[in-house]
């Protein structure tokens, strides 16, 4: 009997982040993800129930890992919520800069698991987007935000531009620069909701 050993379970999911990533996740085979892992089919059962079950494992692990992150910034009282959303994004981009197979597969996939009602990192993914409305608040009431932001639509709209920004940068790495990706957000959507915007 094939027991576990190692760090198998993270070479399967890496791998599955490059077949999701390649093939989508509906023309994904676990075949080409053991492939990918150089492990043998059998052994991916031994640590997934099957490719969705993969797909799960990742999305949850990058939600938990978004909002732990983002929950520490939000705690801090020596930055201002406008350093706080410039934080946020930063650390998103961060995350994806060194595997663009990741933000394809984040990008991309998400959407399946919501469809599905199963998606267990939905938690991680309301408390993030709470967390981003709850700056966007705090700003308002200190007089560094515009009276007239509606905390909801700003982080649904925001973090949506940087799902499609990280998917075309994830594509075409040199037409769309990740350095100016992140600028870009920062003057058109943080500096667009100051109460005195910058020049």
């Amino acid at each position: 009997m094939r027991t576990k050993s190692g760090n198998k379970d993270r070479d399967i999911a890496n791998a599955a982040i490059k077949v999701f990533a390649r093939d989508g996740f509906h023309g994904a085979r676990i075949t080409r993800v053991a492939e990918e892992a150089g492990v043998a089919t059998g052994s991916v059962y031994l640590y997934f129930k099957n490719k969705e079950s993969i797909l799960h494992h990742l999305f949850f692990e990058i939600w938990q890992r978004i909002r732990d992150q983002f929950m520490g910034v939000v705690s801090r009282t020596d930055i201002t919520p406008r350093e706080k959303l410039e934080e946020l994004v930063d650390r998103i981009f961060a995350l994806f800069s060194r595997n663009p197979s990741l933000a394809l597969v984040f990008v991309n996939e998400q959407h399946h698991l919501v469809r599905e009602g199963t998606a267990e990192f939905m938690k991680y993914y309301e408390d993030f987007l709470k967390l981003t409305e709850d700056v966007i608040r705090d700003g308002v009431k200190k007089g560094q935000f515009r009276k007239d932001v509606d905390a909801r639509v700003f982080s649904n709209f925001v973090f949506g531009g940087m799902r499609q920004l990280l998917q075309h940068w994830a594509r075409s790495q040199k037409e769309f620069p990740l350095n100016s990706i992140r600028q870009g957000i920062r003057i058109i959507a943080i500096q667009g909701i100051l109460k005195t915007p910058t020049t």
